[in-house]
């Protein structure tokens, strides 16, 4: 009982979220700037829904993706910088406790004190605080949940069913899909799209984990399997919301995964601002190449274990 009252408690919070999301002022941007991009350049919609998320990408999340490998290359910088300042500190600490009669505690607190207050100076120095490492996050949401809404908006004439507008909107994209996806508001019974898209979501956190050169902490880890569980969730999820909207997600992470790849050439990161540090890899199609191949080859060989 008590679990069916948290669930009808639950339900009216999330249809409030809802529908203030799709009333929104950005939602309202980005679907009348969708609306009007087809009616300007006479394209079907699923190359209308293509063309937008690329557009909104390349504006909002390339450039973040830029400055955030800006902002981890700095950190890496001043960190190089930290060996020789410890060894100072670590001298000054011993003359400190000789001089001033500290017991080791006390050394120590100001010890950490004094180290805490150098990387700080550092980090305001090359202004890199550790948060802006998040910075892609912060723009990539927002824009993923906007234009999602907007498109179900568009599928689902909201948030006025009675505008003609929104009556045209939704007749077109009845007609605007493609291949064996003609109709953009119903499903995809194929499943390819659903399925594409846990494949490059899939691909996207494998390329990530591979690239690293150092071993990853067990926060990266966990991390890491948790993103694995959900790009596998989203399946069964995109396999339940219409066509159009799944066109949507396979694109934004289809232009991701290029992202990445692309954000990995040092000839790119060069072109583009980004300082050469020692982490980078300087044949990082190579090193992917290999590193991928090495692990397809050890699940293969777990699954002939398996079977034997």
């Amino acid at each position: 009982m008590s679990y069916l009252r948290s669930v009808r408690t639950l339900a009216p919070t999330v249809s409030g979220i809802w529908q203030s999301l799709s009333h929104s002022a950005p939602v309202a941007y980005v679907q009348h700037g969708m609306i009007n991009l087809h009616d300007f350049t006479g394209l079907p919609w699923w190359a209308t829904i293509i063309l937008t998320t690329v557009g909104l990408r390349t504006l909002v999340t390339l450039p973040l993706a830029v400055y955030q490998n800006k902002i981890l290359t700095r950190l890496e910088q001043i960190s190089l910088e930290m060996p020789e300042l410890v060894k100072e500190l670590k001298a000054e600490t011993a003359y400190a406790m000789k001089k001033f009669n500290w017991t080791e505690k006390e050394a120590r607190i100001m010890y950490n004190h004094s180290l805490k207050k150098q990387w700080n100076k550092l980090i305001v120095r090359e202004n890199c605080h550790p948060a802006k490492t998040m910075v892609l996050l912060w723009g990539q949401i927002p824009l993923w949940i906007v234009q999602s809404v907007a498109i179900r908006n568009l599928i689902s004439l909201m948030p006025d069913p009675t505008a003609i507008e929104a009556q045209i909107a939704y007749t077109e994209l009845t007609l605007g899909g493609f291949g064996w996806i003609p109709n953009l508001t119903e499903l995809d019974h194929s499943l390819i799209f659903p399925v594409t898209l846990g494949i490059i979501n899939l691909s996207i956190i494998e390329i990530q984990a591979a690239s690293r050169t150092k071993l990853p902490s067990k926060l990266q880890t966990i991390f890491t399997n948790l993103f694995r569980v959900l790009s596998v969730l989203m399946v069964p999820i995109a396999a339940s919301v219409p066509s159009g909207l799944c066109l949507y997600w396979v694109t934004s992470s289809a232009y991701g995964l290029g992202q990445n790849l692309l954000l990995l050439s040092p000839r790119v990161r060069r072109a583009v601002g980004i300082p050469i540090v020692p982490s980078e890899l300087t044949q990082p199609y190579q090193h992917l190449r290999h590193t991928l191949a090495t692990r397809l080859r050890a699940l293969t060989n777990i699954g002939s274990s398996s079977k034997a």
